[in-house]
């Protein structure tokens, strides 16, 4: 038996297509190929982190964004307490360190 090749399928507005068609025109190469030519040419990325480490930035982030979204209706009231006041300082060291991460 012979083996099937692997096939990618994708949709495309109108504008899309008639885009790559003249892109393909000049090199003539069918739609098809062209987009082909594209996919193989292109340069992959070694990723920034780890699938681990960006859950665990994700989750911190959603932690810290449930915090600010409490401290904002607080502060928008006009009754922050000094606590709230202090928790809005630890956020923001928070999230300068997960900026260090990311950069």
């Amino acid at each position: 038996m012979i083996p099937k090749r692997p096939q990618i399928n994708f949709r495309l507005d109108l504008d899309q297509y008639e885009k790559l068609q003249k892109s393909a025109a000049p090199f003539g190469l069918s739609v098809s190929a062209y987009a082909k030519s594209l996919a193989m040419k292109s340069r992959l990325r070694e990723p920034k982190f780890s699938h681990e480490d960006a859950v665990t930035i994700n989750l911190a982030l959603r932690h810290l964004g449930t915090n600010l979204n409490q401290l904002a209706y607080h502060a928008n009231a006009g009754d922050l307490t000094a606590l709230q006041k202090a928790q809005m300082q630890e956020i923001r060291e928070a999230v300068d360190a997960i900026w260090q991460q990311l950069s």
